[in-house]
Order: structure tokens, then C-alpha cells, then sequence
């Protein structure tokens, strides 16, 4: 976790009693500041102006127009000033750990030095070695989970189906957590979104669907409280129901409609009630919803 914010004097109007609040309650120190040549470990300066970023603090931005991280280099970037609650509870380590792993990766994929190659794979051995470490985690577990792959690193694609009747939702109860969230999960290499949607529907919630919009297509690790190491894509449909009729499995243990005011325990990590309420406005009026893309 971060140990300090220095907020641009600049942002001051928009600093409101709730938002020092979240600070106040994730036990991160602030202050405003109109000095840009602070220097400290650890630490993040947040602004929404692209001629006042620091040169030594961890530069987050809050964007004003979706275009100006396109001139903005070296910045967490945010769209809701509240959203610096997501960005304080992400670990440095592990961000290191991440860049670590992509830099190398991505050295692997396409350099043919065998020296270049043996310098990449100790590089990427530190990093798992860095965030065994740091959460105590056996470091063969680590190689698995985080750097497994081959090839150009990117994002892996995941599949949510909101299936909305009678104003309720269809989410399913996670084998994992015992908690509930939308049907889907990875996108398999096979079949399309709209196939993917049908079959995750199918065999977590023994539902019959017709896919008829793509709600959003969101950046996980800007919209959950946890950090998905590889980055995910997670793609919201709209779907027609027809019929379900859940079936024991090994991911999920049922399946049942809920409305907005009586939602049981979410499963937060796979899906959130910000979410299910962006989906719930898609259903009103799908002919006129614009797509939500990060």
C-alpha cells in the first residue's frame, strides 16, 4: 500500500468532506501541495492538470477528457476522483513485480541473444520470486499462476451474461466463495463472445439465452478492489432470456433471480452491484445504450 498522497493545490475545490474520508479511512496522509520537485519513496501525487505532473512521485490522473492520456506518459490514469481508493489499496510491489514480468516476457517472445534470453528469465524468476516473498505464497504456485504463459503478454478475456426478467437478475452461487455473481468466466480460444455467453450461461446457470447487446467493456483492475497480475478485459452482454433449469456442476452451486434492492453477498472479485446496476440501465433502454468502454 501506499504510504502517502500529495494532492495538487489546484484540485482543492474538488477535494469534497467524502473523499478525504476514503482517505482518512484507508489510513493514508495527505496534503496539498504546489511543489512539483517533492521526492519520496512510495508515494502519489494526484492531479488533473497534464502540466503539473511530478517528476519524482507516482503520478496519478484524474482525466477530464478520455483523449488526454494520450499525452499524459507515465500515470495511473482515473475517471472518478474516488476511484484514488482503488489505486491506494494497490501494492507497489506487485506493480513492480508486473513490469518485472512483462518486460520480461516480452524480451523472451522475440529475442533470438542467448544471452539476452537467460538475463530475461532470471528477470522474470526475480519477480516471482518478489511477490512469493512478499505474500508468502510457495514459489513454484507463483511460476504457474503468474508466469505461465509464452509469447507478447496480454490481457486475458472474460465473458459476463446479464440476464434480466420481471426487473431481476440471473446470477449464480460460486462453487469458489460460496457468493454470487454473473454467469461467465474465461473466454475460450473457440468460440465467439456470442457463443461464449451462451455456453458459460448454459453451463453455470443451466439458462437458454439470446445475446443481444454488449453492455460494457471494462478493465477489471480498474473496477474491482483487487489487482488481476496478467490485466483482464471483461466483457458485459445483454441477453434475452428464454428458460433455465440449473444443473449441479463443478463451478456453481444454483442459480436464481434477484432484484437490485435484494441482492444477496456479491462475489466481488467476479462481479460487483456498480456493475449489475450498469446493466440494469442497459436494460431499460437498449436501443439507445452506448456500449461503456475504458
Amino acid at each position: 500500500m501506499y504510504k502517502k498522497i500529495y494532492i495538487d493545490k489546484n484540485m482543492k475545490q474538488l477535494i469534497s468532506e467524502d473523499f478525504k474520508r476514503i482517505l482518512i479511512d484507508s489510513s493514508i496522509p495527505f496534503d496539498f501541495t504546489d511543489e512539483l520537485n517533492i521526492v519520496d519513496r512510495n508515494t502519489l501525487y494526484l492531479t488533473n492538470d497534464k502540466n503539473r505532473l511530478s517528476k519524482n512521485l507516482i503520478n496519478v490522473f484524474l482525466l477530464t477528457n478520455d483523449y488526454d492520456f494520450l499525452d499524459v506518459k507515465n500515470a495511473i490514469f482515473i475517471k472518478n476522483i474516488e476511484d484514488i481508493a482503488n489505486v491506494i489499496k494497490n501494492d507497489v510491489w506487485k506493480q513492480w513485480a508486473q513490469e518485472l514480468q512483462f518486460l520480461a516476457q516480452c524480451s523472451l517472445a522475440y529475442s533470438k541473444d542467448k544471452f539476452d534470453r537467460e538475463r530475461s528469465e532470471r528477470i522474470r524468476e526475480i519477480a516471482c520470486e518478489m511477490l512469493s516473498f512478499k505474500y508468502d505464497l510457495p514459489l513454484e504456485k507463483i511460476k504457474m499462476d503468474f508466469a505461465g504463459e509464452i509469447g507478447y503478454q496480454t490481457p486475458k478475456v472474460e465473458t459476463r451474461a446479464a440476464v434480466i426478467k420481471d426487473d431481476k437478475i440471473l446470477l449464480v452461487k460460486e462453487q469458489f466463495d460460496g457468493k454470487w455473481a454473473l454467469p461467465g468466466g474465461y473466454q475460450d480460444v473457440n468460440v465467439s463472445i456470442r457463443e461464449n455467453v451462451i455456453k458459460e450461461s448454459s453451463e453455470e446457470a443451466g439458462a437458454v439465452v439470446n445475446p443481444i447487446k454488449v453492455v460494457a467493456v471494462l478493465d477489471y483492475n480498474r473496477h474491482h478492489h483487487v489487482n488481476f497480475p496478467y490485466g483482464m478485459v471483461k466483457i458485459f452482454v445483454l441477453c434475452e432470456y428464454i428458460t433455465h433449469s440449473f444443473n449441479e456442476n463443478t463451478e456453481t452451486l444454483g442459480a436464481d433471480f434477484f432484484s437490485l434492492d435484494e441482492l444477496p453477498e456479491l462475489s466481488i472479485t467476479r462481479t460487483t452491484k456498480k456493475q449489475l446496476e450498469m446493466c440494469f440501465e442497459c436494460y431499460k433502454n437498449p436501443q439507445n445504450w452506448d456500449t461503456i468502454f475504458d
